[in-house]
C-alpha cells in the first residue's frame, strides 16, 4: 500500500454502507426484532445463528463467534486485506479516496484520537455498570423508573450513572491503565486545587453517552437526579467532539429519518428518549447548543423536512426561529409542533399519549407562518411598529431558497399587514440583491473549491442494486411509501379489506402504482398472486413490475406490519399534500401571468388552500 487511508474517510465509507444491504448480497436475511438473522456464511448450520444489527452496523454469529463491521465481513467473504476492502466499499459508496503518506504529526494525532475513543469507551462501560448493577446506582435506577424507563432503554442507549464521589472514574481509569492526560483532554477529569489531584467532572449524575455517526462515543451529558442547578453538564469540545457537528440520537435515528423523510428536532435528552420510545424513532436532540449550519447540512443528507419541537416560552420561540433561519439558509423546509404551555414532549406523551402527539405532528405548522404571526401580533396596530415588523418578516422571507415560496409568503404578508404587495416585493428584491452582491464581493470561493455532488445515500444504492435496469422494466418513479404498500399487499401482509377501508386506489398518487394496486386487488387470492398464471393475461410491462416487486426483501415486514402500514399511510398523505401545494403554486403562477385583476378572488382562495396544506 502506497499510502494510508485517513480515519475520516474510513468512517465516511462505513457510514455510507448499509450493512444489511451488503450482507443481503451473500446471505438471505430475515427481519427479527431489532436485528436481521440468517444462516452463517462462515460455518455450516441448519438453524440461523447469524445476526446483523442495522442500528449498530455490526454482525455476529452466535455459533462460530465471528463478528465485525462491513469491512471485516467483506474481508472474510472475499478474502481481501483491509485496504482492498476499503477501496471496494468506497467505490460502491461513491466515496473518493485520497491516499497519502501521513506526516509524523498526522500519525501522532491519529494515535491520540484512538486513545481518546478508548477512554470514552471504558468510561461509558463503567458508568453503565454502575447504573445497572452497583448498589450506589439505586437512586438513579429509581429515577429512571419514575420517568418510565427500564433496563431496556438504558441498555439501548448505554445510559449510565456517575457516583457522587470525588474520583470514582479517575480510579477506574487508572486501574485500566489509561492515561490521565487523555481523560483531561476529554474533560472527564479536572485538575484539583492545592495538590488534591484530579477529580471527576461527572458526579452524582445520570450519564448519557453521545455517539458519532460511526457509533463511537465522543462525549457525555450528565443530568442531576433532583432540581439542583445546573440541570445538565456536558463534555467540553475535544479532538473527537465538536458539539456544533453532533446531534444526540442521530446514530440511532438515521435509518428511520431516511425512511420517513423528516426529523423531529428537540432540545432535551429525555425528550429524544420519550419520542423514540413512543414510536417516533426519527428524533434527534441538540447537545446543549443552538442548531448550527453544520447540523443543518448533516440533516439535509437524511431528510426533506425538519420539524422543530422546542419549549413554548419566549426562549423556546427564539430558539425555534433561529433554527428556522439556519435551516432556510440550507434550503430545508421547517415546521413547528405546538404543545400546551408548560408541556414538553416527554410530559405531553405521558399525559396525553402517543396518538395525541401524532395528531399534533400531523398538524405541524410552517415555521415561517408561525414567525409571521408572532412578529405581527407583537407589533400591534401602530403604523411604525407594523412597518418595522413587515420589514423584519420580509428579511426572513428573503432567506427562503424558493422564489415561488417567497412570492406566496409575500402575498400572505400583504393580506395580514394591509401593506401593498408591490411595495413588499420591492423590499424583498432589494434585500435579495444586497445579499447577492455581498456574496459575489466577499464570499465567492474559487471554482475548484465548490463542493461536488454527494454520493448516493444507502437507500439509493440499495435501489440501484436491487431493481432491474430501466430498459428491463424497473420500478417507476413512484414513491417509497407506494412501493412499500404494494409490497405489503403483494406479500399478503395487509388484507385487501384493510387497503380498501383506508382508501383503496385513491391512496396511490402515481398512475403506475394505481395500475399495479388494481391488479393486486383484483387478481390476488388468499394464497397470494400467481405470476406464472397471469403472465399470459397481463401486459408484459405489468408482469415485469410485479416480478420486480416480488424480488424485494420478503422478510422485511415479518414484524411491525401495523407500524409499517401506518407509516405508509402517513407518507402518502404527506405526498398528496405536497402535490396539492405544487398544483396551487402552478395555478397561482398562471393567474399572475394572465394579469387579470378579476381573478383576485381565485388567487385568495388558492392562497388559503396553500396555507391549509402546510
Amino acid at each position: 500500500m502506497s499510502g494510508q487511508i485517513s480515519e475520516s474517510k474510513i468512517n465516511e465509507i462505513r457510514e455510507r454502507t448499509d450493512i444489511v444491504e451488503l450482507i443481503s448480497q451473500y446471505v438471505s436475511l430475515k427481519h427479527s426484532g431489532a436485528n436481521h438473522t440468517g444462516l452463517c456464511p462462515f460455518h455450516s448450520e441448519k438453524t440461523p445463528s447469524f445476526s446483523v444489527n442495522s442500528a449498530r452496523q455490526f454482525f455476529h454469529c452466535f455459533g462460530c463467534g465471528v463478528g465485525g463491521d462491513v469491512f471485516s465481513f467483506l474481508m472474510k467473504t472475499e478474502g481481501l486485506v483491509f485496504p482492498d476492502a476499503v477501496r471496494l466499499l468506497a467505490e460502491r459508496a461513491g466515496v473518493e479516496l485520497e491516499e497519502h503518506i501521513p506526516t509524523p504529526e498526522e500519525e501522532q494525532r491519529e494515535r491520540q484520537r484512538e486513545r481518546l475513543y478508548r477512554v470514552n469507551e471504558v468510561a461509558a462501560a463503567y458508568f453503565h455498570q454502575l447504573l445497572m448493577e452497583h448498589p450506589s446506582g439505586e437512586p438513579a435506577r429509581q429515577y429512571m423508573k419514575l420517568r418510565g424507563y427500564g433496563r431496556k432503554a438504558s441498555g439501548e442507549y448505554q445510559i449510565g450513572y456517575a457516583l457522587d464521589s470525588w474520583d470514582g472514574l479517575r480510579t477506574h481509569l487508572e486501574d485500566q491503565g489509561l492515561a490521565a492526560d487523555d481523560a483531561r483532554i476529554l474533560g472527564l477529569l479536572r485538575p484539583g486545587k492545592q495538590d488534591r489531584g484530579d477529580y471527576d467532572l461527572f458526579r452524582g449524575r445520570l450519564i448519557f453517552p453521545v455517539y458519532d455517526l460511526s457509533g463511537r462515543i465522543v462525549a457525555f451529558a450528565g443530568r442531576v437526579l433532583d432540581d439542583s442547578k445546573p440541570k445538565y453538564i456536558n463534555s467540553p469540545e475535544s479532538p473527537v467532539y465538536h458539539k456544533g457537528r453532533i446531534l444526540f440520537g442521530l446514530y440511532q435515528a438515521r435509518q428511520a429519518m431516511r425512511q420517513c423523510g423528516e426529523v423531529l428536532l428537540v432540545e432535551g435528552y429525555f425528550d429524544q428518549l420519550a419520542l423514540y420510545r413512543a414510536g417516533f424513532p426519527q428524533v434527534v436532540a441538540t447537545c446543549g447548543t443552538a442548531l448550527t449550519s453544520d447540523h443543518a447540512q448533516l440533516l439535509k443528507r437524511y431528510v426533506q423536512r425538519v420539524v422543530l419541537l422546542f419549549d413554548q416560552d419566549a426562549a423556546g420561540k427564539k430558539a425555534t426561529f433561529k433554527a428556522m433561519t439556519v435551516l432556510q439558509e440550507e434550503g430545508i423546509p421547517a415546521a413547528v409542533i405546538e404543545l400546551p404551555k408548560g408541556e414538553d414532549p416527554d410530559s405531553f406523551i405521558q399525559m396525553a399519549g402517543k396518538d395525541a402527539f401524532r395528531a399534533r405532528l400531523e398538524k405541524a405548522r410552517s415555521a415561517m407562518d408561525l414567525f409571521m404571526e408572532d412578529v405581527l401580533t407583537e407589533a400591534g396596530n401602530g403604523i411604525e411598529q407594523k412597518v418595522r415588523a413587515a420589514e423584519q418578516i420580509v428579511e426572513q422571507i428573503s432567506k427562503l431558497s424558493s422564489e415561488l415560496e417567497q412570492d406566496l409568503y409575500l402575498k400572505e404578508l400583504a393580506q395580514r399587514s394591509g401593506i401593498d404587495l408591490e411595495q413588499l416585493k420591492q423590499v424583498n428584491r432589494r434585500i435579495v440583491g444586497r445579499v447577492q452582491q455581498h456574496k459575489n464581493t466577499f464570499s465567492a470561493p474559487p471554482v475548484e473549491s465548490y463542493p461536488l455532488p454527494e454520493p448516493p445515500l444507502p437507500e439509493e444504492r440499495h435501489e440501484q442494486h436491487l431493481q432491474p435496469a430501466k430498459e428491463s422494466g424497473s420500478m417507476p418513479d413512484w414513491s417509497r411509501s407506494e412501493e412499500t404498500l404494494l409490497c405489503l399487499l403483494l406479500q399478503n401482509h395487509v388484507s385487501h379489506k384493510k387497503i380498501l377501508m383506508a382508501g383503496g386506489l385513491a391512496l396511490f398518487n402515481h398512475q403506475e402504482a394505481r395500475d399495479v394496486a388494481e391488479i393486486l386487488l383484483e387478481k390476488s387470492t388468499d394464497s397470494g398472486l400467481d405470476l406464472a398464471t397471469l403472465a399470459d393475461e397481463l401486459a408484459p410491462d405489468k408482469v415485469r413490475l410485479l416480478t420486480a416487486l416480488s424480488l424485494l426483501d420478503k422478510g422485511q415486514f415479518d414484524e411491525g406490519v401495523d407500524e409499517v402500514f401506518s407509516g405508509c399511510l402517513e407518507g402518502l398523505q404527506r405526498e398528496l399534500k405536497k402535490r396539492q401545494r405544487q398544483e396551487s403554486i402552478d395555478k397561482l403562477r398562471k393567474l399572475e401571468q394572465g394579469g387579470d385583476t378579476g381573478t383576485m378572488k381565485d388567487a385568495n382562495n388558492l392562497l388559503k388552500q396553500f396555507k391549509n396544506l402546510k
